[in-house]
């Protein structure tokens, strides 16, 4: 009689109150309220029966996003949805998920009074299906996250960057700043070569959080770490040339390696537009983003959408209804 839906079905609101609850603990409950205990696999299926109930199943989401994108459409006119889906070799199987693109209309609006600098990255989905999950974030003029597109690939290759820098050129197109753009990022997994090719006039900058990286496993050493820092934090062409005649005495060939880079208004300060007004040299904005979804990107990928919305949604504002208090 103690079966795996039983079992959900008495223990869904202690579930839905908390989804990471552990099997450990549900046999507590069980135990505690009905006197019987279940096996640890049996309780990893109670749990994942109760949240498809709570949060829908992962084949049912992904079966709703093209009614997702109209609803987007109708109920935020002005909004930049697209969703791509593939017809496999054999005609008579359905048609199967590629990708989704969303930028709210308001999200958008307000991006007009942002700095220009983009930042773009990948976070990998823990779902049934995996998947990453690619966004934009820029920053306010107090220097705060400002999220204003994602989307939903099946992996991080030339690709799938290239289908999420195209729609992101094309959606920036109408705010009226032309080529005044300027896009970080890790240059990892064809995200580079997607911006080279499709909006190759867009300003660049490299993360110098993932370059240094690169720098310690050609040349390790504190010294020569702290002179890379130095050189990429140079605020002037004086600092800067300090840092590099350090590093000849150092290690001549790490300028050759700093040289490899390309232009050197992607990686040092000295070098950065002023328009911008920004002097941000590292991704870690977009990762705090990311990292601010939790456990939604476990969830299926309408809730993890709809998590995004409601997180983007309250951040913006919660902003207003503070600087509405500001005294004028």
């Amino acid at each position: 009689m103690v079966s795996a839906s039983w079992a959900s079905r008495v223990l869904i609101e202690d579930i839905r109150a908390n989804n990471d609850i552990s099997a450990k603990s549900l046999n507590a409950i069980l135990f505690q309220r009905f006197g019987v205990q279940m096996a640890i696999s049996t309780l990893y299926r109670v749990k994942h029966k109760a949240l498809a109930e709570i949060h829908g199943s992962h084949d049912e989401s992904y079966a709703f996003l093209p009614k997702y994108c109209e609803m987007i459409k109708s109920t935020n006119p002005g909004s930049f949805v697209f969703c791509a889906w593939v017809q496999l070799q054999e005609h008579e199987k359905p048609l199967v998920f590629k990708s989704i693109f969303i930028s709210f209309k308001g999200v958008l609006d307000g991006l007009k009074a942002c700095r220009s600098l983009i930042g773009v990255d990948g976070a990998h989905l823990k779902g049934n299906y995996g998947g990453v999950l690619l966004s934009a974030v820029a920053l306010d003029a107090n220097n705060e996250l400002y999220p204003f597109a994602w989307a939903i690939v099946s992996g991080e290759d030339t690709d799938n960057w290239c289908f999420f820098v195209w729609n992101l050129k094309n959606m920036l197109k109408d705010l009226g700043r032309g080529n005044s753009w300027c896009i970080i990022s890790d240059r990892q997994k064809g995200i580079n070569l997607a911006l080279t090719e499709l909006w190759n006039e867009a300003d660049k900058r490299y993360c110098c959080k993932h370059l240094v990286a690169n720098w310690k496993k050609a040349f390790p050493g504190p010294l020569l770490f702290s002179l890379f820092w130095k050189s990429c934090g140079a605020f002037s062409p004086f600092t800067f040339k300090k840092a590099m005649e350090q590093l000849d005495k150092v290690n001549q060939a790490g300028r050759k390696w700093l040289s490899n880079l390309g232009d050197q208004t992607r990686w040092t300060k000295h070098k950065f537009n002023t328009e911008l007004k920004c002097d941000v040299n590292k991704t870690n904005f977009v990762e705090s983003f990311n990292a601010t979804l939790g456990l939604d990107r476990c969830r299926p990928v309408l809730t993890l959408l709809e998590g995004i919305r409601r997180n983007t949604m309250v951040r913006i504002a919660s902003r207003r209804q503070q600087c509405e208090t500001w005294e004028r």
